[in-house]
């Protein structure tokens, strides 16, 4: 009977063990998450003691009130303010105590999550992206902290795949608040659109996404990426102690959202009663941009329009790529090939720093679609890229980035020809090159000295153009050139033509062409541009066909 009774006792302890080891082990992770935390407040108190100063704040009003902080971008923003070295010491002392808690523990999201944010502090994104692939939590936020970590160690299409599995495997919740790109839109663009994604205009968002991807020609997307890393690092510093002397709230979040989390702070000097107590500032990574297009045609991608450098812009990115960028202004030409058009861009950024010396990459990128894009590439800073497209409107994408710089100049606009009218004639867009000692007569002559951009010297410039839709009646075809003054105001024109103010044109010539009939007539002439005052005028190349009606090509230039 004892002997039976002892088998009961030991079964039934046998049945308790997995329930007191089950309790022991959440004691156990309890206990190393609130030593992780007491850890964290720990550092965080060390460093708000010692923020660098520095009395730095708007100079006018905020460009973005949000909640209880005012944002500013700021073009001197750009020097970050050194971390004390007991500051740097306190962090190692506190990645070292995570990394030993996180051993302990390793299913706590939490302790990664703040692993990771230290990690990337530190400029440490290899390892952050070694703790991130060795993350044991909850699977959808171990992949969105693997895209965080990818994404700033400049691996976008890994990001890309990381930040996708994330987003399937969320909460629906969570899914529709990183998807939501309204708080990305202007006033204008939420007046027009409404809600964009989280389910709400889905083709609006996939839409502004692609063309808000910083550079085309680098695999991933890495604007939409950035916008999912701040998601993530949102969720991170929630339920962490922050510099700021307030408490969380959905401010933070939306301005994290909108412009990045903040990558240092400084905090303004106090006053002799209370040393401690002036303003902190977060400063995000900058330069920073604004990618998110201010204007489009949703239906047409010719109608597009960036303004990189508003300094009151809806959100603002500072690209992964290229930690400097440059607006540029090519000169894009675009010339008919039946139903297709050839597409000519040249540039020279070779005179800017440090393209000049810089392991270059550039290319051009048109698409009509993300699916569709039709590339050009160089390694060279100067010279003209050309690539053939079909008839639909497409984006145009020029980028040249220094590679071993991370410096990158940019231009990005919509491109399209109509069809043509059955019977009409029509002229290309006029190119400039630079003439040279034999005459030009093909395309591919006047591309190989393409000017790059529409600025030219007082002296020789050439100018080459097509005509297209040519018949026999057209053998002696009238053509006149002019150059015109640009901006002249609507009444002083309305006065040349009557006869009542003097006509301004630097340049007037008139001839009889005999071009080739049908398919594509080419034409260049140079012109001595020395007597010509310096400015802004209007280059006008018209063609009157016999019974039809005129053609016309314009190009505006500058004369240096």
């Amino acid at each position: 009977m004892r002997y039976e009774s002892a088998w009961v006792w030991i079964l039934a302890g046998m049945l308790l063990l997995p329930g007191i080891a089950g309790a022991q082990q959440r004691g156990d992770s309890v206990a190393v998450r609130k030593a992780a935390e007491r850890a964290q407040v720990r550092f965080e108190r060390i460093r708000k003691l010692n923020l660098p100063r520095r009395d730095s704040g708007p100079r006018g009003e905020c460009d973005a009130r949000i909640g209880r902080f005012c944002h500013w971008n700021s073009a001197d923003d750009t020097v970050v303010a050194p971390e004390p070295a007991s500051v740097r010491r306190a962090k190692q002392s506190l990645l070292a105590t995570l990394d030993t808690l996180s051993r302990r523990s390793p299913r706590d999201g939490w302790i990664t999550g703040q692993r990771i944010r230290y990690l990337i502090e530190s400029g440490d994104d290899a390892t952050a992206v070694t703790v991130a692939r060795g993350c044991r939590a909850e699977e959808w936020w171990c992949d969105g902290l693997l895209g965080l970590t990818l994404h700033e160690a400049g691996q976008g299409a890994e990001a890309d795949s990381a930040f996708a599995r994330a987003l399937a495997a969320m909460s629906e919740s969570e899914r529709c608040r990183w998807t939501d790109m309204t708080p990305l839109l202007d006033a204008a663009q939420k007046k027009r659109y409404g809600k964009v994604g989280c389910g709400e205009n889905e083709e609006v968002a996939a839409r502004l996404w692609w063309l808000a991807d910083a550079f085309h020609s680098l695999p991933g997307n890495d604007r939409q990426a950035e916008h999912f890393s701040r998601h993530v690092m949102a969720r991170i510093l929630e339920p962490a102690r922050i510099v700021y002397s307030v408490s969380w709230g959905n401010d933070i979040r939306e301005m994290i959202v909108r412009y990045g989390w903040a990558r240092y702070w400084t905090q303004r000097t106090g006053t002799s009663m209370e040393p401690y107590g002036g303003a902190i500032s977060g400063h995000e990574a900058t330069p920073n941009y604004r990618f998110i297009p201010v204007s489009l045609a949703l239906d047409s991608l010719h109608d597009l329009d960036f303004d990189l450098d508003n300094a009151r812009s809806a959100e603002r990115y500072a690209p992964v790529a290229a930690n400097r960028l440059a607006a540029i202004s090519p000169q894009v030409a675009l010339f008919r090939r039946g139903d297709s058009a050839h597409v000519v861009v040249a540039y020279d950024v070779s005179t800017r720093r440090p393209f000049d010396s810089a392991d270059i990459q550039s290319t051009l990128v048109l698409a009509a679609d993300p699916q569709s894009a039709v590339t050009s590439a160089s390694a060279r800073s100067k010279g003209a890229l050309a690539a053939s497209i079909d008839g639909r409107p497409h984006v145009l994408s020029l980028e040249v980035i220094s590679l071993d710089k991370r410096h990158a100049a940019w231009n990005r606009q919509g491109v399209w020809l109509p069809a043509i009218e059955a019977g009409s004639v029509e002229i290309s867009d006029i190119l400039l090159f630079e003439p040279g000692d034999s005459h030009v007569t093909e395309l591919e002559d006047a591309v190989s000295t393409a000017l790059p951009g529409t600025t030219v010297q007082r002296g020789k410039t050439g100018f080459y153009w097509e005509v297209y839709g040519l018949a026999a009646a057209d053998s002696a075809l009238p053509v006149s050139l002019t150059l015109t003054p640009a901006g002249q105001s609507v009444i002083r024109r309305i006065g040349e033509s009557i006869g009542l103010a003097r006509r301004i044109t630097p340049l007037n010539i008139a001839w009889r062409d005999s071009p080739a009939m049908g398919g594509v007539s080419s034409r260049s002439v140079v012109l001595d541009l020395s007597l010509v005052p310096r400015g802004k005028y209007v280059l006008r190349v018209e063609a009157r066909p016999e019974g039809k009606p005129p053609a016309v090509s314009s190009r505006a230039i500058e004369i240096q």
